[in-house]
């Protein structure tokens, strides 16, 4: 590449810094506010962009610093009994991963991802590759799978996923209503654990719900 990333630390709270290059030339150090090693690729792109435009470096760097992400991407909603609430809108199995190995970096005990899947055709189609993703949580609970725009289940459900998660050594709970999943959630998420509602629907409200009992 002709531009590139070295010398990748994180922080605490999972927030990269690092050495960017432009072949053998230092460009400047970058610290960034939004958590994941996906995210200094995103910023590379950013400064190559900025680079080619005349931008100056320490314009960007002080923009990618100042940079504190967009809503519903690691999205930390709040704290409850010492259990860390975040929001992700991840759901496709490459964005699962992505910010799972993010939540790695996250200071936590147990990693406790609820997930609920959107569409059936998604599902369908990608199911073995969203329970390779999930398996990188410790403890995975499912909701219903989110219809969105589609009316025929074409056969598959969140029962089915659970079933392939829990092949693979995770444990994986479904439960078929949000009431349901936050009382699980309240009786088994131990101060210390980090919480990750995700989906494109309206997964949020359970930890928004979480936050208000």
């Amino acid at each position: 590449s002709d531009y590139y990333a070295s010398n990748i630390t994180f922080d605490e709270f999972a927030h990269p810094s690092f050495d960017c290059y432009k072949g053998d030339t230092l460009l400047g150090h970058f610290v960034l506010h939004v958590p994941g090693i996906h995210n200094v690729s995103n910023a590379l792109a950013s400064i190559a962009l900025a680079d080619q435009m005349g931008v100056s470096m320490e314009h960007t760097r002080i923009g990618l610093e100042k940079f504190g992400g967009t809503k519903r991407r690691f999205e930390k909603k709040g704290e409850i009994g010492g259990v860390t609430i975040i929001d992700d809108y991840a759901h496709h199995p490459t964005e699962i991963e992505a910010t799972l190995h993010a939540a790695h970096n996250y200071p936590h005990k147990k990693l406790w991802c609820v997930f609920q899947p959107h569409t059936y055709t998604r599902t369908k189609a990608l199911l073995p590759e969203f329970a390779q993703a999930l398996k990188l949580a410790d403890h995975v609970v499912l909701a219903d799978i989110y219809a969105a725009r589609e009316t025929d289940n074409l056969g598959i459900s969140s029962k089915d996923l659970q079933a392939r998660i829990q092949e693979l050594g995770t444990p994986c709970e479904y439960f078929p209503t949000f009431d349901e999943i936050e009382n699980f959630l309240l009786n088994n998420c131990e101060a210390g654990d980090l919480l990750i509602t995700m989906g494109a629907g309206d997964v949020v409200k359970i930890g928004e719900q979480l936050l208000g009992k």
